[in-house]
């Protein structure tokens, strides 16, 4: 299914981010994990997510951190960017 829309029109993108888990040496008990929405169609569900990637670049979990920038990237295209929402989830409210 292709998900996106003719050029021009706006497209969505829902993402859900659960954050890595450390101790506290440090070290890794969980990683981070992603869902993607492009307009309203599942694109990635529960996917691993190994930490920041830059060009050429293997992503990988070198810092700990307990929140992070949000980078949004245009790749030199005429891309603009409105109606960004984050808002931090509980997703441990039903254990």
């Amino acid at each position: 299914v292709n998900a996106s829309r003719p050029p021009g029109d706006w497209q969505t993108y829902d993402i859900i981010f659960e954050a890595p888990k450390w101790d506290a040496e440090g070290n890794l008990l969980k990683k981070a994990h992603i869902t993607v929405f492009h307009n309203g169609v599942v694109t990635h569900h529960y996917q691993d997510y190994l930490g920041p990637s830059g060009h050429r670049k293997v992503a990988n979990y070198n810092t700990v951190r307990e929140t992070g920038p949000l980078k949004l990237q245009n790749h030199n295209n005429p891309t603009r960017f409105r109606n960004i929402w984050i808002r931090e989830l509980d997703l441990n409210a039903n254990e």
